[in-house]
């Protein structure tokens, strides 16, 4: 039987009235959470859906995770295309959608069968992702790599404090944070929008970590703010995704005061490393976790872990990493203590007259200048063969766009953009990433 369902019993028989799942319309109790994945399995095999089924899900969080558990009960294998626009070429047998499943799903008859058993090797997820160049991939996720990270995870993610996760089950992080919950024993807050009912369910289970992007992370403290939320068990603030900006660690510590930490980590292979963001460089990620092999090769980072997913899957195969080594995209150097300090993403450095510029340090200057809501710098060629910066700006009627110019060509008398775009909004990724090749397709048409 998977993990989460053996975890499922164990709370049933240990604690069976308490809180399973809780969104901010309904919440289940680890007794009704079972009675409900037993409904559902029954009502999946009555539909056809049999041991070894691909079955993609695009439901409501809290959904999504009953059908999921469901799903593992039968021994068919899951992908969640919740927020994402691509299924990267997978066979899939049967999709579900808020259309199909409604609350009788939950209240029929019990599975009577018994629960499916899955080898270590057997692949029970599929994790959408943009792979290492934004080309959406799938990759295979067997259960030996599932069981290492949930057997390691308490080192730096959930680890039995109440939390709240703002990544949702389409991302291994947020997966793992709903079975992290169920292994713990507490429950798990399944919300889809970043608002003041989230935030308040937060408050009402008296949460205490706050865990997403960077982004999401700093929509949630604009929310708190402007409805005059408190989280007031909040003991820290997790970050995973992306290197968070000075102003938005400004912004937690003058709203929450809180410690902040990292987790450096991808879909392919899990949390890698971790660092608390304490004044330091906040490109430096950290050490390696335990069990985490990281090399830099001429800049390019690499790791291996028995957490890795067993590769991509390509024209119906899985695909193996070469020689186990996932290679991210992640450019940077490791100090001399072994700490990783990221540089940039290959596939998103620009070269500019021999001068390689990381864009994601032009967003970040951008994004502290007056009446700049959100800014995005990507590469264009006007002219033929000439690479120039361009940047993409959301912002106040009155911001000076020549006077942003003139800040940006002193701070980088190399690198900087020629060309600026007022755009009502930046194309993101699920975790906050800024669609750079998009806006370069958009401009381009534009």
């Amino acid at each position: 039987m998977l993990l989460p369902l053996d975890d499922l019993a164990r709370q049933v028989a240990a604690q069976p009235d308490a809180p399973a799942v809780a969104t901010p319309g309904w919440s289940l109790t680890f007794a009704q959470l079972e009675a409900a994945v037993l409904a559902a399995a029954r009502r999946l095999r009555d539909a056809g859906v049999v041991p070894g089924c691909l079955v993609a899900l695009d439901l409501p969080t809290g959904v999504e995770w009953v059908l999921d558990l469901a799903l593992f009960r039968i021994g068919a294998r899951t992908v969640s295309l919740r927020g994402v626009g691509s299924t990267a070429g997978l066979p899939i047998d049967v999709t579900l959608t808020s259309a199909d499943v409604d609350e009788s799903w939950f209240h029929g008859d019990p599975d009577g069968a018994s629960p499916a058993s899955f080898d270590g090797d057997a692949v029970f997820r599929y994790l959408l992702t943009s792979g290492t160049t934004g080309t959406p991939r799938a990759a295979a996720y067997p259960v030996r790599a599932f069981e290492y990270r949930m057997a390691t995870g308490d080192a730096h993610w959930t680890d039995g404090r109440r939390e709240l996760t703002l990544i949702g089950l389409s991302t291994t992080g947020g997966f793992h944070a709903a079975a992290g919950c169920l292994a713990h024993g507490i429950p798990y807050l399944a919300v889809d929008r970043i608002d003041g009912d989230g935030l308040r369910l937060a408050s009402r289970f008296g949460i205490r970590v706050l865990c997403g992007s960077p982004l999401q992370v700093a929509h949630a403290v604009h929310v708190a703010i402007q409805e005059g939320l408190t989280l007031p068990t909040l003991e820290e603030v997790r970050l995973a995704g992306a290197v968070p900006t000075e102003r938005l660690l400004e912004l937690l510590a003058t709203t929450w005061g809180v410690p902040v930490r990292g987790v450096y980590g991808s879909t392919e292979g899990g949390g890698v490393s971790q660092r608390w963001f304490d004044g330091a460089d906040r490109f430096d990620v950290g050490r390696p976790l335990p069990g985490v092999e990281l090399e830099v090769v001429e800049g390019a980072v690499r790791y291996r872990s028995p957490g890795l997913v067993a590769g991509y899957v390509v024209d119906g195969r899985v695909e193996p990493f070469t020689g186990g080594w996932f290679v991210p995209g992640d450019r940077g150097h490791l100090t001399d203590d072994g700490s990783l300090v990221l540089e940039g993403r290959d596939s998103e450095l620009l070269n500019v007259g021999g001068t390689k510029v990381d864009p994601a340090r032009v967003d970040e200057l951008a994004a502290g200048f007056p009446g700049v809501v959100d800014a995005a710098a990507f590469g264009i060629e006007r002219h033929a063969g000439i690479p120039e910066v361009a940047l993409a700006v959301v912002c106040d009627d009155g911001c000076d766009l020549r006077a942003l110019d003139r800040e940006l060509r002193a701070r980088m008398p190399v690198g900087h953009p020629t060309a600026y775009w007022r755009i009502a909004t930046i194309p993101r990724s699920r975790l906050g990433k800024a669609l750079r090749a998009r806006l370069a397709e958009d401009y381009a048409r534009r």
